[in-house]
C-alpha cells in the first residue's frame, strides 16, 4: 500500500515546488552578499593568526562571542570566553605558534551576520626546543556583533597528523 502512495506524494510536493510566485508578490528573502560575508571572515581569519602567533590568550578569547565555545580535539571542553582565555594561556605557556596557516575550504552565509566554514590547517611550534607541525582540520560558526565585528560563536579543530622536526 506504501508503494502506491509514493507517486502521488512525490508529484503533489514536485507541483507544489514548481508553482510560480503570483505576480506582486516579492520575496521576502534578503539578498546576503557572500563577498562582504567573506571579507569579514578573512579579516578575523588574520586577526586570529596574528594573535595565535603573538600568544596573546587574552585578545584571542576576544574575538570569541561572550558565550563561545571551542572543541579541540586533546583539550579541554571550553564554553565562553574566561574557559577560552584560560586553556589558550595553558597552551601558551607549554608552546609557541611559530607559524600558522589556516586555508578555508567551503563558506556558507546564512544570513548578513551568521556565517559557518570548514578548512584547514597547519600549525608550527616550538615545545622548549623541539619544533613540530600539526596539520588539521576545523569548523567554525560566525556571528556578527551590533558593533561590525565577526566573532568566533563555535570553533571544533582536530589534528590529522602530527610530525616532530628532526
Amino acid at each position: 500500500m506504501r508503494r502506491y502512495l509514493k507517486a502521488p506524494i512525490a508529484a503533489l510536493l514536485l507541483a507544489g515546488a514548481c508553482t510560480p510566485q503570483p505576480s506582486g508578490q516579492a520575496s521576502t528573502a534578503s539578498t546576503v552578499d557572500t563577498a562582504v560575508v567573506r571579507s569579514g571572515l578573512d579579516s578575523l581569519r588574520v586577526r586570529y593568526i596574528a594573535l595565535q602567533t603573538a600568544g596573546d590568550a587574552t585578545g584571542l578569547a576576544g574575538l570569541f562571542t561572550e558565550t563561545g565555545g571551542v572543541d579541540i580535539y586533546g583539550a579541554p571542553r571550553m564554553r565562553g570566553r574566561a574557559a577560552i582565555e584560560a586553556t589558550f594561556k595553558a597552551d601558551f605557556a607549554a608552546r609557541k605558534f611559530t607559524m600558522i596557516e589556516i586555508i578555508p575550504i567551503s563558506m556558507s552565509a546564512r544570513t548578513k551576520t551568521a556565517a559557518s566554514e570548514i578548512g584547514t590547517y597547519h600549525d608550527m611550534h616550538d615545545v622548549k626546543g623541539v619544533k613540530d607541525h600539526e596539520w588539521g582540520r576545523y569548523l567554525g560558526a560566525f556571528e556578527k556583533g551590533a558593533d561590525g565585528q565577526w566573532r568566533i560563536g563555535y570553533l571544533m579543530a582536530f589534528p590529522d597528523s602530527v610530525k616532530a622536526e628532526k
